[in-house]
């Protein structure tokens, strides 16, 4: 399988909209799998007019629960828990109990043995779920994490992993993935074990320091980095900037995309499943040649 990850050290950059257009444009070669790693926010599956196939659950960490019947109201946890997680029942004076705020509680378990009734116990809870989907390109993998949640990556490697047997179950050898802004847990999750990282910048100080982030990510994982840099033109120092900094760092700067509204609407008619022909303006042409790039470095699909 070989795995391309457009990836962005900031949000905002176009990212999605370039996954979904050179994937949709890699789709006329051969078939390829798709996998949206933003589990936080996954859009890729709104782009591509996404139908969900398959959901499996994604279990989180356990989280402390107080049987109503069983409490006696003593009070015992309370003190025990650092974070301030549990709390009187607001009908106390008729239930004698207290409650567990599954949004405080770190599932520490310190409760469980203050309880001289025995009426705690640790449940795992639902943290996602995984989805599979058919597109209007291919066959998708994404996730979805539940807000409050801080097993982002985990879930991201559960993504992959389906994205994987997807490929498998059938026949595909190509996958484009949407990956997380940022460089932490998604990030490296998202990362991990592809055969290229497709930064997509734009030319802001926030956009190079947050690019530069990305390739020190990259690198660590001896990962190779290539470079698009999106909105081109509405900086011309911040595009100089940027090339001077792709050459110093010896990076491939692939493409240079200037603002285009047309471009920008791409996505919304890949999701409606319209018929139609790629506009023929300057942010198309360098979507194209990113698409070129991207044939010639990862392949026609099997």
């Amino acid at each position: 399988m070989r795995r391309v990850v457009f990836a962005s050290g900031k949000g905002g950059t176009g990212k999605t909209t370039f996954t979904a257009i050179t994937a949709r444009l890699a789709a006329e070669d051969g078939p390829l799998v798709l996998a949206d790693c933003d589990v936080e926010a996954a859009n890729l599956p709104i782009a591509l007019r996404a139908t969900v196939t398959g959901s499996e659950p994604f279990a989180g960490g356990s989280k402390a629960v107080i049987d109503a019947d069983a409490c006696r109201g003593c009070g015992a946890c309370q003190p025990v828990c650092r974070f301030e997680a549990i709390a009187a029942d607001e009908d106390f004076w008729r239930t004698r109990a207290f409650v567990i705020d599954p949004w405080a509680c770190e599932g520490c378990g310190a409760c469980v043995p203050a309880c001289p009734y025995d009426a705690i116990t640790m449940e795992q809870s639902r943290a996602g779920e995984v989805h599979t989907a058919e597109t209007v390109i291919g066959p998708m993998a994404f996730g979805q994490l539940v807000a409050g949640e801080d097993l982002s990556g985990k879930l991201v490697t559960e993504v992959r992993t389906r994205a994987d047997a997807i490929g498998v179950e059938h026949g595909i050898d190509r996958m484009w993935i949407d990956g997380p802004p940022g460089v932490g847990c998604p990030a490296i999750a998202a990362l991990t074990g592809t055969d290229l990282v497709m930064a997509v910048t734009e030319p802001t100080l926030s956009g190079e320091h947050d690019l530069m982030r990305l390739v020190t990510l990259a690198r660590r994982f001896d990962l190779p980095v290539a470079v698009v840099l999106n909105k081109a033109d509405l900086s011309a120092s911040g595009a100089r900037r940027i090339r001077e900094r792709m050459a110093a760092e010896g990076l491939d700067l692939v493409a240079e995309v200037p603002f285009d509204a047309e471009l920008a609407a791409l996505p919304e008619r890949l999701a409606r499943g319209e018929e139609f022909a790629f506009p023929d303006t300057p942010g198309m042409d360098g979507v194209r040649a990113t698409a070129a790039w991207l044939a010639e470095r990862m392949g026609a699909g099997s």
